[in-house]
C-alpha cells in the first residue's frame, strides 16, 4: 500500500505540484481511506518529502551504477543517462507523455522548506556523481586536462534540468527527444 501511495502522489506532484497533492483524491483513486494514507503518512508534507527523496534516489542510485559500470567512459556514460531521460513515458509504454520531473515540486515558492531541502540534497548528490564521471574522465586523459571537473558537472547539470523543463512545453516525449535529443553529447564532445 505504501508504494502505491507513493506512486500516486508522485504522479499528482509532477502533474500539479504540492498544491495538487490531495489525501482525497490518493484514497479514492486506490479505493482506501484517508485513515490508511495517514497511518503511512503523518501529513502532506512527509508524503511529499518522501516522494522527492524515492525519485531522486532512483536517479541517484542509478548514476552511481553507470559510473562505476563506464569506468572513466564519459562518453559511455552520458550515451546511458541521455538514453535513460528518454525512457519517460506513461505506465502503457507509450510514447505520448510529457517528460516529468521534480522540477515542478522544487519551483512552487510555497513549498515546505523541509521538502526543498530534500531537493537540494537530491541535487547536490546528482551533481557529486557528475562531477565524479568527469573527473574520472580528466584522469583517463579521455577529455581535456585543463577542464574544470566542478564546472563542468554544473554545465551537464543545467543542460540536463533544462531538457526535462523544455521536454514538459512539448507535446510528447518523442517531440522532446527529436528536438533535444544528443545535447549531451554535443557537450561531451565538446571537452575532447
Amino acid at each position: 500500500m505504501r508504494d502505491a501511495i507513493l506512486e500516486k502522489a508522485e504522479q499528482q506532484l509532477m502533474l500539479g505540484g504540492y498544491d495538487k497533492l490531495n489525501f482525497a483524491n490518493i484514497a479514492k483513486e486506490l479505493n482506501t481511506t484517508r485513515a490508511n494514507l495517514h497511518y503511512h503518512f503523518k501529513n502532506k508534507e512527509t508524503l511529499a518529502i518522501e516522494v522527492v527523496r524515492r525519485y531522486s534516489a532512483g536517479y541517484t542510485v542509478e548514476f552511481e551504477r553507470l559510473r562505476k559500470s563506464f569506468n572513466g567512459n564519459i562518453s559511455g556514460f552520458f550515451q546511458a543517462v541521455e538514453d535513460m531521460m528518454w525512457m519517460l513515458s506513461d505506465d502503457d509504454g507509450n510514447d505520448d507523455s510529457k517528460p516529468a520531473t521534480c522540477i515542478n515540486l522544487v519551483a512552487d515558492p510555497e513549498i515546505p522548506e523541509a521538502i526543498a531541502k530534500a531537493s537540494r540534497e537530491a541535487y547536490n548528490q546528482i551533481e557529486s556523481t557528475l562531477k565524479g564521471v568527469i573527473q574520472d574522465a580528466i584522469d583517463n586523459q579521455e577529455i581535456r586536462l585543463d577542464l574544470d571537473a566542478q564546472r563542468e558537472a554544473n554545465r551537464c547539470h543545467v543542460l540536463m534540468m533544462g531538457i526535462s523543463g523544455c521536454g514538459q512545453h512539448l507535446l510528447s516525449v518523442g517531440e522532446a527527444k527529436q528536438k533535444f535529443g544528443g545535447i549531451i553529447m554535443d557537450w561531451v564532445n565538446s571537452l575532447k
